[in-house]
């Protein structure tokens, strides 16, 4: 390697790049390692836009959609209840209960029921004789339906979880052919004209993509580059399991896992953001190795002589108990159970720390909170820049994270969890798994069953009079604030290079390269 010019690394997260923490943070990471770094953002509608992140480079590129979207292949069309037959052996005994689930939620609840109580006496809950991706997919459903949790009984509203966007997913992971991304996806083939000359011109040396959309840019571009005798290493960060996503349309979920399943394995690494969500995807792709995981672990910069905390924002004093959820909010995140239980808490506020203060969601919680008689302790606050969230959050009294369950919840390890730790405060999940066991096994709060107010309200009861042992316990820890920092990251991060590399930069291995503080994107006008 010469020093004149390091390896050059290009980040693909398929959206804007600007609005993407997570991809900032490592433009700003990879450049502190004294690598060249780009960034390669999409638009669909605008113009192309250049900016500067320290030493690094983000390119925005124009990308419109399509003017003649693909058509919807005609299974989306087939009845879901026919459709999902397709996936059991005939005399499985579940025909007839998932054909129900199509015809009326009180059919759904009876046949989940008898599903419950045949798993209650050692029978199979399930079919076995599902292909592959059908048996992983129909089995979650199952769990997530009757309500398999960290504790307690499944509730009718479980029960109801069992939709025809569940069963269509199932069915479209059992049959890959009906929702091939090639026809699916109307922006893969302009992306790829688009970006992919862009892609041969930067000549990168790795090209790390950034959730699901731009896998086959990158592959083709390493394939292209082979043939002229070059080597481009692949990096796939895989930010969400794409197939539990709560709000995407079955038929494209469907489409994002064929995308994900024809590319991942030509990745060199694999990197995502919890453990539980890595053992998935070894399991799913049958990986030889385990993902790296990489959390969604906040920046620490010093905030400027003026800046004010969330409760100076909301105006409250330090006597006055105060929640905060931070983060984007749709109704699968849960934020309506925090509302709700401030109606027993009288002595509780809540803050919400959101990016869209005045989109629906926050209208519709809004107006929930007026139905309570809460609106006075019920305060919208907005973002600040991500290196100044921690000092944000220091002085609120429980952190939480209120998460219904969906696959892709129960194994997240969320942004505002890691936010929450690094601002030294207690933290109050929902039982999804991941979050779940980490406050439980260490201490840090307390958990929550999904959803269930009357639980929130205990869980909220128990922790107040602990409030300050526990910011102790997460204070005197230095290993733990650290493992949830982003300089932990930035050490994963830098060792996934140098074994794909062979060696960096000398400064990657400086004290301070792992420590990023700032994050200050500066467009690039032309004279």
């Amino acid at each position: 390697m010469t020093s004149d010019r390091p390896p050059h690394v290009v980040y693909m997260p398929g959206n804007d790049v600007l609005v993407d923490a997570r991809v900032l943070k490592y433009i700003a990471s990879a450049d502190s390692l004294g690598l060249r770094v780009t960034g390669v953002g999409v638009v669909r509608k605008g113009h192309h836009r250049s900016f500067a992140l320290g030493n690094g480079h983000i390119l925005i590129e124009p990308v419109p959609i399509p003017q003649t979207p693909a058509a919807a292949p005609t299974a989306e069309r087939t009845p879901l209840g026919l459709a999902v037959r397709d996936l059991v052996r005939p005399g499985a005994g579940t025909r007839d209960r998932l054909e129900a689930g199509r015809r009326a939620t009180a059919k759904r609840r009876r046949g989940a029921a008898r599903a419950l109580r045949e798993r209650q006496h050692g029978a199979l809950a399930y079919p076995v004789a599902l292909v592959r991706h059908g048996q992983i997919a129909l089995e979650r459903l199952y769990n997530k339906a009757l309500g398999v949790r960290l504790r307690g009984r499944p509730t009718d509203e479980a029960i109801e979880e069992i939709t025809d966007r569940d069963l269509a997913i199932a069915h479209y992971q059992a049959h890959p052919e009906l929702s091939r991304w090639r026809e699916t996806l109307p922006n893969a083939r302009v992306d790829e004209e688009s970006l992919g000359r862009l892609l041969d011109e930067l000549r990168p040396d790795i090209i790390h993509v950034h959730d699901v959309f731009m896998l086959g840019v990158a592959v083709n571009a390493a394939d292209r580059a082979a043939a002229r005798g070059r080597t481009v290493r692949l990096v796939y960060d895989a930010h969400e399991y794409i197939a539990g996503v709560a709000v995407i349309p079955a038929l494209t979920i469907g489409a994002y896992c064929d995308l994900e399943r024809e590319f991942v394995p030509r990745m060199d690494r694999i990197i995502t953001v919890s453990e539980p969500l890595a053992g998935w995807l070894q399991r799913d792709y049958h990986l030889e190795r385990t993902p790296d995981v990489v959390l969604n672990a906040p920046m620490v910069g010093r905030p400027p002589e003026d800046f004010k905390d969330l409760r100076d924002v909301v105006g409250l004093g330090d006597d006055v108990p105060l929640m905060v959820y931070g983060g984007g909010v749709n109704r699968a995140r849960g934020v309506q159970t925090a509302v709700a239980a401030l109606a027993e808490l009288p002595e509780m506020h809540l803050a919400l720390v959101t990016n869209r203060p005045n989109g629906p969601v926050t209208r519709e919680l809004l107006a929930q909170a007026r139905s309570l008689g809460v609106l006075d302790r019920f305060h919208v606050a907005p973002f600040v820049p991500p290196e100044f969230v921690t000092h944000y959050f220091g002085r609120v009294t429980i952190g939480l994270s209120t998460l219904l369950h969906a696959p892709n919840h129960d194994v997240a390890l969320t942004n505002k969890f890691c936010e929450y730790l690094l601002a030294g405060i207690p933290i109050i999940t929902s039982d999804t798994p991941a979050q779940a066991e980490i406050v439980e096994e260490r201490g840090l709060g307390g958990v929550y069953i999904a959803g269930d107010v009357q639980d929130l309200v205990r869980a909220v009861r128990e922790l107040l009079p602990r409030v300050n042992e526990v910011r102790d316990r997460i204070a005197g820890d230095q290993a733990l604030r650290h493992e949830f920092s982003w300089a932990a990251q930035v050490e994963t991060i830098r060792d996934v290079y140098a074994d794909l590399l062979g060696s960096l930069p000398e400064r990657a291995w400086a004290a301070d390269a792992t420590h990023i503080t700032q994050l200050e994107p500066r467009e690039i006008t032309k004279p």
